[in-house]
């Protein structure tokens, strides 16, 4: 069956002036792009996730700041007493310098473990 068929001619048939044209008709059928826009995003957007944190950490820190008033203000007191006491009697004795050192101590205790409670963070 296949040695009947000739081989030089062509069995397929294109139609006349089919590739003139051939570009624009595609062309024509393929569906319109759209152009893709840049996404405009303002700036408030940006910004506010920033204020947000800043803010939380301004609270966290005023709040500490308002825990640690109360021992601050005692050893203020306890300073003004010692100072009403040096006034009055005139002298400084060993026993006041010891005691103004260990005040001395206990308030740098306190400044570096508010220090390393923010640095834990």
């Amino acid at each position: 069956m296949l040695n009947n068929i000739d081989k030089k001619k062509t069995p397929f048939k294109v139609p006349e002036n089919y590739f003139e044209n051939f570009n624009s008709r595609i062309m024509e059928q393929l569906p319109v792009k759209e152009e893709n826009k840049a996404k405009i995003v303002p700036l408030w957007k940006k910004v506010l996730p920033w204020t947000a944190v800043a803010a939380a950490l301004f609270g966290v820190m005023f709040s500490v700041g308002l825990f640690d008033t109360t021992e601050v203000n005692a050893d203020k007191v306890l300073a003004e007493q010692k100072s009403d006491k040096i006034e009055s009697v005139g002298t400084y004795s060993e026993a006041d310098e010891e005691e103004d050192y260990y005040l001395f101590i206990q308030d740098e205790v306190r400044k570096s473990q508010f220090k390393e409670m923010f640095n834990n963070y």
